[in-house]
């Protein structure tokens, strides 16, 4: 118990998601008597979109929660505002509206920005995953003969595009369609690759088994008309429609250091390298891949360290990245390791029947997924659903990202330098 002539830690958490929530619920559990919590954000409402894919074709939902009740919920006050500017050396952060607030430790939760890849394509959202819904009619109907999914060449999470495609290819089925055509265009050397080749195979033959064409290690140019080139090798597709997802980019803030791509470079604990006092976590931060699970996973390790620093008896531990997917297929149950794991020495096969997670939800995180799970039915629709409509994939991701790199970009992979920067 904090001596009472020693002032509880003032952490300012900066955002409204998903890594912003698991770190406001990390610190509650870890450090609640040696800290004094503040969430800023400017949204009414926590929104977790991973099942915003499954909402056009009615087999999904969009989860809100009001941010007052969860900041109430776990003793943090509540500003409704967005974060201007920092200043690092006076430990100070000014908002839009005008308002200060003085840290002792901040926490950037901020997320990131997405644009459209094409101009000539149809960009999924999951802000607005009814923007499908013409598509589906046009299929539907017989107007739309092709589709083709892209991922662009940087700054994406590749799985929504296999999920769009399988389910596309399930609802052309289910309403009679047997012609359509769908191709899938990736950077990436095989399907989700990311996760390993075990998984990657098993997601090959699904899409093998639905007859979708995929172009994998190609790069699109996307014109008018549904034209598009792939590159290496100035391949040709021509296709009726195309659906891409969007480019994710940083929101730097002034005060903040960032690299060319607006995303803020932190160590193995997130906290931001050359300014004291400041932990990034979330898709803002430059981490190359970005996904809920990660995030929540980043939001851990900082939470550790501030309870740590706060004199909390827990011990910091650096960042290692576990990827957890579950992709949204319709078929039958798979989950997937990687690397294999043993039990007592037993190898446990990469391929089983048995769930990875608890609750089976597609955003993982140590306190948020449960906290969900419990809230008045919050996510049971989506726990039930998981286990028996989809492929879910744990993998432990290399932390030498220069003999690994997971960009996607023609610029190169991003490579660790001094001090520990990605």
């Amino acid at each position: 118990m904090p001596s009472a002539h020693i002032a509880p830690l003032r952490v300012v958490i900066a955002g409204g998601g998903v890594a912003a929530l698991e770190t406001l619920m990390a610190l509650h559990d870890l450090g609640e008597q040696q800290l004094r919590l503040t969430v800023v954000a400017p949204d009414d409402d926590f929104v977790l979109r991973p099942m915003s894919v499954a909402v056009p074709f009615s087999a999904g939902h969009v989860t809100r929660v009001p941010l007052d009740e969860v900041c109430a919920g776990f003793g943090a006050r509540r500003v409704r505002a967005a974060v201007a500017a920092v200043d690092a050396g006076a430990r100070r952060v000014t908002c839009h509206d005008g308002a200060v607030l003085d840290y002792d430790v901040l926490v950037l939760a901020t997320g990131a920005d997405t644009r459209p890849a094409y101009r000539a394509a149809l960009t999924f959202s999951d802000e607005d995953p009814e923007r499908l819904n013409g598509l589906l009619r046009d299929i539907e109907q017989g107007s739309c003969a092709s589709v083709a999914l892209v991922v662009p060449p940087a700054g994406s999470w590749a799985l929504p595009v296999y999920e769009l495609a399988l389910m596309l290819a399930r609802h052309a089925r289910d309403a009679g369609v047997d012609d359509l055509e769908i191709h899938l265009v990736t950077p990436e050397p095989a399907p989700l690759a990311v996760f390993g080749a075990e998984a990657s195979d098993a997601v090959a033959r699904l899409l093998a088994d639905a007859g979708i064409r995929v172009h994998a290690g190609s790069y699109a140019s996307v014109q008018r008309g549904g034209r598009i080139t792939l590159a290496p090798g100035d391949r040709r597709l021509h296709v009726a429609r195309v659906v891409a997802l969007p480019v994710v980019e940083g929101r730097p803030i002034p005060g903040v250091p960032a690299d060319d791509h607006g995303f803020v470079p932190v160590d193995d604990h997130c906290r931001v390298i050359g300014v004291d006092g400041v932990y990034a976590v979330g898709d803002g931060a430059d981490f190359p891949v970005k996904q809920g699970g990660l995030a929540a996973q980043q939001a851990d390790v900082a939470a550790r360290d501030i309870a740590a620093a706060a004199g909390a008896d827990v011990t910091p531990e650096p960042f290692r990245p576990v990827l957890r997917g579950m992709l949204l297929t319709g078929g039958e149950p798979r989950f997937l390791r990687r690397p294999p794991a043993t039990t007592n020495g037993t190898r446990i096969p990469p391929v089983s029947t048995d769930r990875l997670w608890w609750p089976p939800t597609k955003v993982v995180g140590r306190y948020l997924a449960p906290w969900l799970a419990g809230r008045a039915g919050a996510l049971r629709a989506e726990a039930e659903a998981a286990p028996g409509g989809g492929l879910a994939v744990e993998a432990e991701l290399a932390v030498d990202r220069d003999a690994q790199p997971l960009s996607l970009s023609p610029l190169g992979p991003l490579r660790r330098g001094p001090r520990g920067r990605w």
